[in-house]
């Protein structure tokens, strides 16, 4: 072999580890692996023009290189069994040749197959061991089999970080296995989706001709765990990547397959519809399955006996009522005890006015009840769809009033606004006025007039970080806590010893002595009358904390949806007029159903299309 100069070497190889060096040159002298490793360690303590001193990362004499060549060679193509027989050898080489270099390559390789054996601890050590010897490529195979050890060990987070940046640095190609399959795992159990799914794509394309099939079907597997939702992201992401490639290389091949899986099951049209727009081209033989679903067909649907439900996701208010309202709904449907017949599926509105397509997709899964109404704005919207479907929904907030019209349409929500308008007559009628409106929709949006017939002469939202100076004017007597827990919670803090406190349905923090509570019902469960606890005990065997007023409302909107559905037939049709037949049974006994509710005093709609409530309010006695 003609003489090779160590910065020739360093342009061929730039980073190339000492095995796969040994593995693939086996004829190279010591004085040029001596040059190699000078070259490589110049570059890894970043030494500029070459004017560093030049610390050799490689070394030893040529029976010490063909031997750790040969071992080596084998443990890169065997398979598990056949690198922990090579232990021994390992051994031997480490102990034989300890003033070498090449005796921390050994080592690292027997901190590999602790990590195989399982034994964390000793990969662990030995792989720190290795890594305290300097920076260079065996350093970084030490640092891989560290961040996989601390991952098997539980410890998914910093086996993240120390992983993470290694990922397409590592040259030899069952050393880049192994960290690209590891630092995937770890961003899975970490939760961190969108860099597990980037991981992936990393893996795939990384992968040898020979592993990737294999590879494939590891990532098919992981992606079953990502939350739907990042997969859609990734989807949207991968639209903007350029054109297809080979899709046994391109992950958004595997992507669009799983959320094709994922449309098809739970027949979302609206998924289905986004698929053939973003990623059609990648469906391969689901294609026209997803293009029949998008189409529309089999959208009128009943399977028993299922309830959809609608969430919002447009303003931070209403993602927090929705996950009350979504706790409810599976108390009232029986979700949480054992041998419920009940089936829920939901769907968010999306937060860009795709609440026809949410609720088409539930339609289309075969609900035949629909629950809905975070808002105001959502409630409007959904009975405009139940009417033009012919499909029963029960709002948990009020629409607008001219949206009431209709046989499908039914109210089991309350305004908050009256719980308050109650708590300000009361206040008044105990001289504590003027008062103070703190949080809620009142505070924010009513006209300052509107808020002054009631008393009430301040009004601050709860929008920040509240000041406790802000109910401190002198003269106010009451203050009506109408936002949700925390600001209920800062505005108990701030608010002076003389005032009166009172609380509306959404402050659901313990009342004070003394002070006022909104009631509707048996809610809220504070001093309730006698059958109320026999209900919250119920709510507190599957609930750390009573139920909220949105929970509360959720729960007897899914007592009512529950009786739609349960005596419907108990196998599923698409045809157009069992269809219709069916939702209208539903509505019927949607309408007629009795049960004891949370909200009311009254056991159902009795025909008519708003749930009655009463709605007062109860003094917490002061202690004696």
């Amino acid at each position: 072999m003609p003489a090779i100069t160590s910065a020739a070497l360093l342009a061929r190889l730039p980073a190339i580890t000492s095995a796969a060096l040994l593995a693939r040159l086996p004829a190279i002298t010591s004085a040029t692996l001596l040059a190699l490793g000078a070259a490589i360690a110049v570059v890894g303590c970043g030494a500029q023009d070459g004017a560093a001193a030049m610390s050799p990362a490689l070394g030893g004499s040529p029976a010490a290189q063909t031997e750790l060549h040969r071992i080596l060679s084998r443990f890169e193509s065997g398979a598990r069994a056949e690198r922990i027989a090579l232990e021994p050898e390992l051994l031997a080489f480490r102990d034989r040749y300890a003033g070498d270099d090449l005796a921390r390559v050994a080592a690292a390789h027997l901190a590999w197959l602790a990590l195989e054996r399982g034994d964390l601890r000793r990969a662990e050590a030995l792989a720190a061991e290795v890594e305290a010897g300097g920076p260079g490529p065996t350093a970084d195979l030490a640092r891989v089999l560290r961040g996989a050890a601390l991952r098997r060990a539980g410890k998914p987070r910093p086996a993240f970080g120390v992983l993470r940046p290694l990922v397409s640095k590592m040259i030899d190609a069952y050393v880049r296995s192994l960290l690209n399959e590891e630092v995937t795992a770890a961003a899975m159990e970490a939760g961190a989706w969108t860099q597990a799914v980037e991981l992936m794509s990393v893996w795939l394309r990384e992968a040898d001709d020979d592993d990737r099939a294999a590879v494939r079907a590891q990532i098919a597997a992981l992606l079953r765990k990502v939350p739907i939702a990042h997969l859609v992201s990734a989807m949207r992401a991968g639209q903007a990547a350029g054109e297809v490639v080979d899709p046994q290389v391109d992950l958004r091949s595997l992507v669009a397959e799983r959320l094709a899986i994922v449309a098809r099951e739970r027949r979302d049209v609206a998924l289905a519809k986004e698929l053939l727009d973003r990623a059609g081209a990648l469906l391969g033989s689901q294609g026209d399955a997803i293009s029949e679903l998008a189409a529309g067909a089999g959208t009128a649907r009943v399977e028993p006996p299922t309830v959809g439900l609608l969430l919002s996701t447009r303003t931070s208010e209403s993602r927090r009522r929705g996950v009350e309202i979504a706790a409810g709904v599976a108390h009232g449907l029986g979700l949480l005890r054992p041998g419920s017949d009940a089936r829920l599926v939901s769907r968010d509105d999306g937060g860009e006015g795709s609440i026809d397509e949410a609720l088409s997709s539930l339609t289309a899964e075969g609900a035949a009840v629909l629950i809905a109404g975070s808002d105001r704005d959502q409630a409007t919207a959904v009975a405009r769809f139940a009417r033009a479907n012919a499909i029963p929904v029960l709002l948990v907030h009020p629409p607008e009033p001219a949206a009431l019209d209709g046989a499908f349409v039914f109210v089991v929500g309350e305004e908050p606004a009256r719980g308050i308008e109650v708590l300000a007559a009361a206040l008044a009628e105990r001289g504590a006025k003027p008062m103070a409106l703190v949080g809620g929709e009142a505070a924010g949006a009513a006209p300052a007039a509107a808020l002054a017939e009631r008393g009430v002469a301040l009004a601050l939202p709860c929008d920040g970080t509240f000041d406790p100076r802000a109910l401190r004017p002198p003269a106010i007597r009451g203050v009506i806590l109408a936002g949700d827990a925390p600001c209920a919670e800062q505005a108990l803090r701030a608010a002076p010893r003389t005032v009166t406190i009172a609380l509306g349905f959404e402050a659901a923090v313990p009342p004070p002595p003394g002070s006022l509570v909104a009631t509707a019902g048996l809610f809220p469960f504070v001093a309730a009358p006698a059958g109320a606890p026999a209900a919250l005990g119920v709510w507190l065997a599957t609930h750390p904390s009573p139920p909220s007023f949105w929970a509360a409302l959720g729960r007897d909107a899914g007592v009512l949806a529950w009786a739609g559905v349960q005596r419907l037939p108990k196998t599923g049709t698409e045809d157009p007029a069992e269809v219709k037949a069916r939702r209208l049974a539903a509505t019927s006994a949607v309408s007629r159903a009795t049960a004891e509710l949370w909200t009311t005093t009254a056991t159902g709609f009795g025909g008519k299309r708003v749930l009655p409530r009463g709605v007062a309010y109860r003094e917490i006695e002061r202690a004696r």
